[in-house]
């Protein structure tokens, strides 16, 4: 009986010492089973940030130009994880004026392989209504022809062409003497003469530019011996002071359809029918400068041309009356007079 309460004892002794330690490792500080530790804290996952990525907003085409960023594509959030910096874009602005090389479908997510810069045929204005859709026609222009060099891409330029016409004119100056025995009659004298005349017309309007090329400059481009360089058929003849001269006085072995300093190519958005008129322009050596519109003006100015005649009659253009000539006697003319000394300068 001594050995079984001794016993008995000492379990119930562990049982309240396990009890104890039981109670001290459940309580709050309590780590790892230590007295006055503290309890293991759970750690909550990590969250990942989100970026923003731009996606389609509606179903587009290839071959589309993103004008308008707005209406075509949306920008949403994903988590940075799934962003690869490599293919997807941050914001609306990356993708704007560029082009799809494929579709894309209603919140697919914009990939920069499938985008490419536009080529000039896909930044040509789309039709007006009744009108064929306008193609890309050059224009060599200088500071003349070309405003200046003031004008920029998207600007609307008016064309106006002057006309050198020849015109043939028979004026009377005399009469041959009859001969009454033979039985003739006297005979007027006509002088056959050529005269140039001047003619003006608007033959393009609200042709829109679309590129500006400009030549690299260079030194082996300036001319040398202050030679002036070959002009363009497009551009007026000038002299060193900037003013204009006549076609016909420009050295015959100019070339044309160069490109030398002081000029710039302009990529006019017109149609069929006005770039015939501008070719025909070339052709017939006429002279044709540009005329900025001002911004909105959309507006299409009938006009009826200028002519000397027209001038006249429908402007009020005063001509002068014709001054009779000086007729110079026999002495004038065959003798000569003495020489003229300079007078002495006068002090004031």
């Amino acid at each position: 009986m001594r050995r079984g309460g001794v016993l008995i004892l000492l379990i119930g002794l562990i049982l309240i010492v396990g009890a104890i330690a039981l109670f001290l490792f459940l309580q709050p500080g309590a780590t790892g089973g230590l007295i006055g530790g503290q309890a293991p804290t759970s750690a909550l996952p990590t969250e990942v940030p989100e970026v923003e990525v731009v996606r389609a907003r509606v179903d587009i085409s290839a071959n589309t130009v993103i004008s308008d960023g707005l209406t075509l594509l949306e920008v949403i959030t994903i988590p940075q994880t799934e962003f690869d910096p490599d293919q997807n874009l941050s914001s609306i602005s990356e993708v704007e004026g560029k082009l799809t090389t494929r579709a894309f479908r209603a919140n697919e997510i914009i990939v920069r392989l499938a985008l490419t810069e536009p080529g000039l045929s896909q930044q040509l204005p789309t039709a007006e209504p009744n009108r064929p859709r306008d193609k890309a026609y050059p224009f060599v222009v200088n500071n003349l022809s070309g405003v200046a060099d003031t004008i920029t891409q998207g600007d609307f330029v008016d064309v106006v062409a002057t006309f050198t016409v020849t015109r043939r004119q028979s004026y009377p100056t005399g009469f041959t003497p009859g001969d009454a025995t033979a039985g003739t009659q006297p005979e007027l004298i006509r002088e056959l003469t050529e005269v140039q005349l001047n003619t003006t017309k608007t033959i393009v309007q609200r042709a829109q530019v679309v590129r500006i090329v400009r030549p690299a400059v260079s030194a082996e481009a300036t001319p040398e011996d202050g030679a002036a360089p070959a002009e363009s058929g497009s551009l007026p003849q000038v002299d060193e002071s900037g003013q204009p001269i006549d076609p016909a006085a420009a050295e015959a072995g100019a070339t044309s359809g160069t490109i030398t300093q002081g000029a710039w190519t302009l990529i006019l958005a017109v149609n069929d029918q006005e770039v015939e008129l501008m070719e025909f322009a070339l052709a017939a050596n006429a002279r044709m400068v540009l005329v900025l519109r001002g911004a909105g003006d959309t507006a299409f100015e009938p006009t009826i041309g200028v002519t000397l005649d027209q001038l006249v009659s429908e402007f009020g253009l005063p001509l002068p009356r014709p001054l009779p000539p000086r007729v110079f006697s026999e002495q004038e003319a065959f003798t000569p007079e003495p020489t003229r000394t300079a007078a002495p300068t006068r002090v004031p």
